[in-house]
């Protein structure tokens, strides 16, 4: 899918959020796309932690937007936003989990209002858990007149003090449940680690 300038400047504005923007020079971290003979995946490597995702799909490529993946024609984006420095992360409940990613989700929307001035309607949110990573998924529709995207999905999880925000613009409305697919395939498959990633060896390992 090539994206007209018009669409690629709408997404760009969308990959940055407000989550935080009072506590923290926010700093946008995206993950890559690594393409392989036989396997892609997303991966983020830190420099304590790290992450990556497996990638099932028919069809992957590099988009023409820094950031994003274009996975069965459908645009992909994987970011991570720091926790408040306030924000306490320890001894971590449920509970408290929904309430951090809850803030997030809330602060997002605020911006999106705010700084994009646009409306949005029929929010709906869900929780998901999948191997061990509660995820808040929340979408919503753009307002009628809006021709560019239809709807905004978002799976949102918690990684050490950031949050991991996987999130997909739906360019026709009966478009959803295919994005929602490939999001919940990507979040099936995080899988986390407290260290950093040589990003070279795992292109030598999913291009054997």
């Amino acid at each position: 899918m090539t994206m007209k300038p018009v669409v690629l400047s709408f997404l760009l504005f969308l990959s940055f959020s407000a989550f935080c923007q009072k506590d923290l020079q926010r700093e946008d971290v995206h993950a890559d796309l690594l393409k392989g003979k036989k396997r892609s995946i997303l991966v983020y490597s830190g420099k304590t932690h790290s992450y990556t995702m497996d990638i099932t799909a028919k069809s992957v490529k590099a988009s023409d937007l820094p950031g994003f993946a274009n996975i069965d024609k459908q645009i992909v984006q994987s970011t991570l936003v720091p926790v408040p420095q306030h924000t306490d992360l320890t001894n971590l409940t449920p509970e408290k989990e929904r309430e951090v990613l809850t803030k997030y989700m809330n602060y997002e929307l605020d911006y999106y209002k705010r700084k994009l001035r646009h409306g949005y309607s029929n929010l709906q949110t869900e929780w998901l858990t999948l191997r061990g990573h509660l995820f808040l998924v929340w979408y919503f529709d753009m307002p009628k007149d809006y021709k560019l995207v239809s709807r905004q999905i978002y799976f949102s999880t918690l990684f050490f003090d950031q949050v991991v925000d996987l999130n997909a613009p739906v360019f026709k409305a009966n478009d959803l449940l295919h994005a929602k697919s490939i999001l919940t395939k990507l979040a099936g498959s995080l899988k986390t680690y407290n260290n950093s990633l040589d990003l070279a060896m795992l292109t030598r390992q999913i291009n054997r």
